[in-house]
């Protein structure tokens, strides 16, 4: 994480107050005097009043699209330990003089930081690969700390959660440091070898990379306020190293995407949004002051991605750039707050920044302001990408303004994809309290307290809100039974299971998985019977897929209970022969409402009925007889509480269907959905799964 405060003269008298007639403490839209970049009419200040804010689809888990990316973002240097690099040689120097040393011991503890995350409910988590690890010195290839990241992805998957790389974020070799590092164009090629050799290494697992992270607040930083190693105050340094940034960022974009997997992977630049509104809204020089600013921090770097061109900051004129237009497939925003612009702000971090009367500091000074992150999703909406917030936090040492904070985040950001803007995922920062560059550890961001002497991790009240929120949204693991024999498909299934049957083109478990996708699930557990090894090559991108295989053919429950450990406390269970694509978040609420230990889908249009239901209720399940009571036909969806499993289960052969249903009986819910399941269990019913996915948009 980090922020920035941008100097153009003298610091302010910190006593200066705000001019209330102007702002009002709770809602505004104000005209703009000087109209803004990129023909705007209106640059407006948002300020609403939250006390009066519902978040009630927040907690129903209605407010996002199925498929969202929900994250949590670390950077290497600030939990690993041990590093040796720009920032560990600069810290004697820096604003906190704190050394880095072992910071959260990530390194030594990556398995149980996993489990951190995995706890959180979380389906993606942002990580960035320390440079100096890898290559300690120039030419020399750590094949062990490689490894660690590739062992770090391989954890990361097993458990659910889907990877994504950062390249650079903000600290790189030593010995590159000495060579004068961005500030010399010849230097770029050492780091695109160490990203090529990175991304040909994880590339296969890992889909979402984030090449620079923040360039405008490493230049800043570095260069212009001297907070970040080098420590200088240097506006043509710092011109230099801005150019030399997009340069490496265009050129690592083309290299990779040239590159095997190239095509299959999300590349793109992270780029922190820091607002600037003018302090006074009647002070024509207070207008000035913030464009001048917003332009050098925010939209020369924006305008560059999008036109080829790059004007760095202080300079007269942009050049053209090879490759950098269009060099990202998504852009990463990471959003903190806004700053009030005068002649006279702040040159110094120390000094706290001016804020409304009406605003509440954070730990760091700045003030809270979710209603910036929509102005910075507009801001970047002009390149046309999809937007991930790659970083979202708050510095607050008693967690009691973190709760709130994520809230009205997420309800701004919902509120922008409601209103159609691209918005695919959140990241927040950070997962644990961390090594805060230079703030030291005077700042924690974490979801889970770090104790920093013993290294214990504890989930704050915060971590306990995201997670809910998160779990209200995400879609369950699905298992699926996919190791039966086909008997009555004739040679077809002889010595294959029906799941892996081609139909219009692929195996239906491909076509299973594509809906349980659709649906917002990341994860699935497909039980192959004990003819495992037929699916070896199996895979399905974007997805975790994990198999388990039975030693001996066990029967529907003794596949599960074989499985009882891979089991998620809720799952959504299918059969690797039927397709059925319902609305799964219709399922989950009527099984939530219910509170049952299952939820099985019926229907009530087939030409055979199994079970009789009443008042959302099973009352009775028969497979073998039909009966005059019996009123619907499960169709083969189902959420199971794993306590089910746990209660019911046994060692050998036995039916799933005849076991537990039956035992459920009075207890198990019924979801009622007339939607067709596609049975492929004979010829004739393959041919109409056949037809059926030629003629359908599934």
């Amino acid at each position: 994480m980090s922020w920035v405060q941008l100097p153009l003269s003298a610091p302010l008298n910190s006593t200066t107050k705000s001019d209330d007639c102007t702002l009002k403490a709770h809602r505004s839209w104000d005209k703009a005097l000087l109209s803004p970049p990129d023909g705007q009419t209106m640059w407006t200040e948002e300020h609403r009043d939250w006390t009066k804010v519902k978040y009630d689809s927040l907690e129903d888990g209605t407010a996002f699209p199925k498929q969202f990316m929900w994250g949590v973002a670390t950077a290497s240097h600030q939990i690993e330990g041990g590093n040796t690099n720009n920032w560990s040689a600069f810290e004697p120097r820096s604003k906190s003089k704190q050394l880095s040393g072992e910071a959260c011991d990530h390194w030594n503890r990556r398995t149980e930081d996993i489990g951190l995350i995995t706890d959180l409910g979380v389906s993606h988590y942002r990580f960035s690969i320390e440079w100096s690890r890898i290559v300690p010195q120039e030419g020399e290839w750590n094949e062990q700390a490689a490894q660690w990241y590739s062992d770090l992805v391989d954890e990361l998957l097993a458990n659910g959660i889907q990877p994504m790389a950062t390249l650079h974020h903000f600290t790189q070799p030593i010995w590159w440091e000495e060579k004068g590092g961005f500030e010399r164009e010849e230097n770029l090629h050492h780091w695109i070898d160490f990203s090529k050799r990175m991304f040909a290494l994880l590339s296969d697992r890992v889909r979402w990379w984030c090449t620079i992270n923040e360039p405008a607040v490493f230049t800043t930083m570095g260069y212009v306020l001297g907070e970040f190693p080098p420590g200088v105050r240097s506006f043509k340094r710092a011109k230099a190293v801005a150019m030399n940034m997009m340069r490496a960022h265009a050129t690592c974009y083309q290299t990779l995407k040239g590159m095997e997997n190239g095509g299959l992977c999300e590349i793109g630049l992270v780029k922190n949004i820091n607002l600037f509104d003018p302090y006074r809204r009647w002070n024509p020089l207070h207008w000035l002051q913030a464009r001048v600013l917003d332009g050098m921090f925010n939209r020369c770097w924006i305008n560059g991605v999008r036109t080829g061109r790059f004007k760095p900051p202080s300079a007269l004129r942009a050049k053209r750039v090879p490759g950098l237009k269009n060099s990202s497939d998504f852009i990463g925003v990471n959003y903190y707050t806004h700053l009030l612009a005068t002649p006279f702000m702040p040159t110094k971090v120390e000094i706290d920044p001016l804020i409304r009367p009406w605003e509440q500091r954070t730990d760091f000074r700045y003030p809270m302001y979710a209603e910036g992150l929509r102005r910075a999703f507009e801001m970047v909406k002009g390149l046309g990408l999809p937007i991930i917030v790659t970083e979202n936090g708050v510095a607050d040492d008693d967690d009691d303004m973190r709760p709130e904070h994520i809230r009205r985040h997420l309800q701004i950001t919902a509120e922008a994809i409601a209103d159609g803007l691209d918005v695919r995922g959140f990241y927040h920062w950070s997962l644990m309290d961390n090594f805060e560059w230079a703030e030291g550890y005077d700042q924690r961001f974490g979801l889970y307290h770090v104790d920093f002497e013993t290294k214990q991790r504890t989930l704050k009240e915060s971590g306990a809100t995201y997670a809910s929120i998160v779990k209200s949204h995400r879609t369950p693991q699905v298992v699926i039974m996919a190791g039966g024999l086909g008997t009555r498909l004739g040679e077809v299934t002889e010595r294959i299971p029906k799941s892996l049957v081609e139909v219009n083109g692929k195996p239906i478990l491909s076509h299973i998985l594509d809906w349980a996708q659709r649906q917002g699930c990341l994860n699935a557990l497909v039980l192959t019977g004990h003819l495992g090894e037929q699916f070896d090559e199996f895979t399905h991108p974007g997805m975790v897929v994990n198999f388990h295989q039975e030693p001996t053919p066990l029967g529907t429950g003794g596949a599960l209970w074989n499985a009882r450990s891979l089991l998620e406390d809720r799952f959504i269970l299918l059969w690797g022969d039927d397709l059925h694509p319902i609305d799964y978040h219709s399922l989950l609420k009527t099984h939530e409402k219910a509170g049952a230990p299952l939820t099985m889908t019926a229907t009530t249009k087939h030409e055979q009925m199994n079970l009789k239901h009443a008042e959302g209720r099973l009352e009775a399940y028969n497979k073998t007889t039909q009966t005059s009571d019996l009123n619907g036909y499960e169709s083969g969806t189902s959420v199971v509480e794993k306590s089910v499993v746990l209660e019911h289960g046994k060692e050998g052969v036995w039916s799933w269907e005849e076991t537990v249903y039956p035992a459920l009986s009075g207890k198990a819910a019924v979801h009622l959905d007339q939607t067709a399941f596609w049975d492929m269990g004979t010829p004739e019913r393959l041919a109409l799964l056949e037809t059926f996915l030629k003629e359908s948009t599934l």
